[in-house]
């Protein structure tokens, strides 16, 4: 009910948008009207302008100030303000008050003289219709913002459009009984031409209502209309006007110009018939082709289409939707939707389908759903549905596209199980790596003590051969162990991990403030070149990511310069991109993707101590949040690491 409130309010705002500048025109029209009929007067009055030159006064003055007040009625009616509205009603209300004490001084001049004091010094010079018609004029603008009133202030405004276009045709055809009579009293041209002109306008304020909706709907009848209408009034002032002129210049006698007035009628009749049935046959072969062409793309889609109606009956179905069902050609149509609903899911399909006729709107139900259809043979499958509502004839009916979408399940099922068996797999291999790493460490230590002892207890009575050998043994031992921790370190990453909201320019200050040693040693700098973001991350693993290309970039830096690191970020799509530059010693490009393996290592250990495992586990960490590592050639010759961070969200 609110969609559809909202959607009606819209729609209004948009009638008004549409139609407001020609309303505008309208009001400015009157205006202007007004004011050059009073500014004439007054030029009338003080003799700058002579009547036998000029003319006389095209209308009355009080006709002016009424049309003055029309125009800024009018456009104060429109205005969203609520105090411009208040304007507009006493405006309107000035406008019946002034025509009315017009009529009642007309035709009742006592009572007028009773009711008014000043009667006998304000004279309204008004003709009776022009009266009347200004204060069906003034009751229209002061009700045409009421909702319950839009009919009633149509016909007042079709009522003034009647009068001044019945005066409108007595003047150019001359024939004053249309503008001079007994209940028509002689109403100027301009006057009939500015009412005609500023009701006709004022009528879109309410385009859907009344004879209006008629000429400004966008349906077949609405444009036929506006054809005709048009049409019709030119051909038959036309030949009106030449059996009036046939009359009074004795042309023709009375019965041949009725004769040839009636030929001319029907003949005109007959064309105009033909031309609005030539348009009604294209534009119903259009309609038939378009229907032609509906029914073959429906026939011919590679989904499963079905459509039907308000009623819940299958009126449309395509060859993929029998196949689906298991159904014969034409087998469907006509037949309840019940027959492709599985009994479980028809007394919920029947009460929400009256919501979705009151409310249509295209809809999609994906896999998550856990929808299903039934086939003939009464057997179940998962599908994937949309929903689309078409516009006919016949009102609103829903044209549904079906998938079936069991092999998928299938597959996701298969995909799930194999994703169960790795997770198991891979846990088996972490537990293996981490007892395996665990057990290397004894016999090490063994090693390790042995070689220690044989030093101590016969250092005295061995060789420097045999030292040299023990040495040898003792640095092997040593590696191996290093080796075995970083193969558990490895094994262990992120077994404990913990999301939680991590604030990035902190961990960094952190990583420096570990490596403050090391800095101060080597003589670097560490430039953060903008602000580094917050968001939901593994910190603990974050920080040894930073920790490692830090170091690495302080380690790895040329001999003849003091190392210095650049770090940044940005955000790219849905992740974080963050950048660590160096001015080090650099990689060469055939080796950016060997460094991120385990054990890799580019520069011989004399040079650069480590063990080639600090890069796998940032690569490691960069995956577990969802993200990448690489490295580019740096601008200073040295190195650029990036990966990024999937913007993850709190679970």
């Amino acid at each position: 009910m609110k969609q559809s409130k909202e959607r009606k309010t819209r729609k209004k705002e948009i009638d008004w948008e549409y139609y407001k500048r020609p309303i505008l025109y309208s009001c400015i029209f009157a205006v202007f009207l007004g004011v050059a009929v009073l500014v004439y007067s007054v030029l009338l009055e003080h003799s700058i302008l002579s009547p036998e030159v000029t003319g006389h006064l095209p209308m009355a003055k009080d006709a002016a100030f009424c049309f003055i007040l029309s125009g800024l009625a009018l456009w104060g009616a429109g205005a969203q303000t609520k105090s411009a509205r208040i304007v507009s009603r006493i405006m309107a209300s000035l406008i019946v008050a002034t025509a009315s004490l017009s009529v009642i001084q007309n035709n009742f001049p006592e009572v007028y003289k009773r009711i008014f004091i000043l009667g006998d010094h304000i004279y309204f010079g008004m003709a009776k219709q022009t009266a009347i018609a200004f204060v069906l004029t003034g009751l229209a603008i002061f009700f045409i913002r009421v909702k319950r009133a839009k009919l009633p202030v149509q016909l007042l405004l079709h009522s003034v459009t009647f009068i001044s276009g019945i005066v409108i045709f007595g003047h150019i055809l001359k024939i004053p009984p249309l503008y001079n009579f007994n209940v028509f009293e002689a109403m100027s041209i301009y006057t009939a031409v500015g009412l005609g002109i500023f009701t006709i306008t004022a009528t879109l304020f309410n385009p859907t209502t009344g004879l209006t909706a008629i000429y400004t709907g966008n349906k077949i009848g609405n444009i036929m209309a506006r054809r005709l209408s048009s049409r019709i009034m030119v051909v038959g002032f036309l030949i009106t006007y030449l059996k009036i002129m046939a009359y009074r210049n004795g042309w023709v006698s009375q019965e041949l110009g009725i004769a040839l007035y009636a030929l001319a009628f029907l003949i005109t009749t007959l064309v105009l018939i033909f031309a609005t049935s030539m348009v009604l046959n294209e534009m119903g072969t259009k309609k038939e082709i378009a229907k032609y062409n509906f029914k073959a793309l429906v026939k011919s889609a590679p989904n499963a289409l079905v459509m039907s109606d308000t009623e819940g009956n299958i009126a449309l179905v395509n060859r993929e939707a029998n196949k689906i069902f298991g159904y014969g050609p034409n087998e469907m149509e006509g037949r309840s939707l019940d027959i492709i609903v599985p009994e479980r899911y028809r007394a919920a399909h029947r009460e929400k389908q009256p919501q979705y006729a009151n409310n249509p709107h295209p809809r999609h139900f994906s896999a998550i759903s856990e929808l299903y259809a039934l086939k003939k043979d009464g057997t179940e499958f998962p599908i994937e549905i949309g929903i689309t509502p078409i516009k006919t004839e016949k009102g609103i009916v829903a044209l549904a596209s079906i998938v079936d979408i069991t092999e998928r399940k299938q597959q996701e099922e298969i995909i799930r199980n194999q994703l169960i068996e790795l997770q198991l797999k891979n846990e088996e291999m972490e537990q293996f790596n981490y007892i395996s790493s665990h057990d290397l460490q004894e016999p090490l230590r063994t090693m390790s003590n042995y070689i220690q002892m044989i030093e101590e207890d016969y250092g005295d009575r061995i060789d420097n051969e045999v030292k040299t050998h023990l040495g040898t043994m003792q640095s092997a031992t040593d590696r191996m162990s290093h080796v075995v921790k970083s193969l558990l370190s490895y094994g262990k990453l992120g077994r404990k991990r913990r999301l939680s909201l991590t604030n990035c320019h902190e961990i960094v200050d952190e990583v420096i403030a570990d490596l403050d040693s090391m800095i101060k040693a080597n003589g670097a700098k560490i430039h953060i070149t903008c602000g580094l973001p917050e968001f939901y991350a593994y910190r603990t693993e974050l920080r040894q990511l930073f920790q490692n290309l830090i170091a690495n970039a302080i380690k790895f830096h040329k001999q003849d310069a003091n190392p210095e690191v650049w770090i940044s970020s940005r955000e790219n799509g849905g992740y974080y991109e963050f950048t660590v530059s160096d001015n080090g010693i650099g990689i060469d490009p055939k080796d950016h993707d060997k460094i991120f393996r385990i054990f890799q290592r580019l520069n011989s250990e004399e040079d650069y101590e480590g063990h080639g495992i600090g890069l796998a586990n940032c690569k490691k960490i960069a995956e577990m949040h969802g993200g990448r590592i690489w490295v580019e050639p740096g601008t200073e010759k040295g190195s650029t690491f990036k990966f990024t961070i999937l913007n993850l969200q709190h679970e």
